[in-house]
């Protein structure tokens, strides 16, 4: 709960100087290369969320790493290490997505198959869900063979599952 409501917090207040300088994609874009970057380098996740490495090591770091960022974008990561709010930084980002998704009338989804699902297929799924939720849909499409077969769709915090497995577990 602590979690969600920091990151609410800051995704909020970032969100709120991209609106007044029109940047609101151009700092999803940001957000998005900072984490797939973390994401993909453990060594940088060792320093970043190393309790005991300084403040100044972590800012200097991500200064350098970071470095063709909009300004705005660093200084918020900047203001993120400084008040050690960075084991927050995911979230953060996810909620500053969700905020700008919003604005635009886009909605997340995330299907989950046991097996690849066909493209016609995908093309009914993605109208019906746009239907379904009156909103532009992004739908993740992921694989899990442990579900057995049908799908399983998150289309934000709400679950739809409609899999092999789940009904085998509610008729055992």
């Amino acid at each position: 709960m602590i979690k969600g409501a920091v990151a609410a917090r800051y995704a909020e207040a970032l969100f709120g100087i991209a609106q007044e300088q029109n940047l609101v994609g151009e700092i999803e874009a940001n957000l998005k290369a900072v984490w797939e970057t973390i994401d993909g380098s453990r060594d940088l996740q060792r320093v970043l969320f190393h309790p005991q490495v300084p403040v100044v090591v972590k800012k200097n770091i991500v200064r350098e790493v970071f470095r063709d960022l909009l300004p705005v974008t660093r200084n918020f990561l900047a203001v993120v290490l400084d008040r050690r709010r960075e084991f927050f930084l995911k979230a953060i980002i996810e909620q500053y997505v969700e905020l700008a998704n919003q604005t635009r009338n886009i909605v997340e989804v995330e299907v989950t198959s046991a097996v690849e699902i066909p493209a016609l297929l995908k093309v009914n799924l993605n109208q019906h869900l746009g239907r379904l939720t009156g909103k532009e849909v992004r739908v993740n499409y992921r694989i899990d063979p442990e579900i057995i077969g049908g799908l399983i769709v998150r289309i934000g915090n709400r679950f739809i599952d409609a899999s092999v497995k789940r009904q085998l577990e509610r008729i055992g």
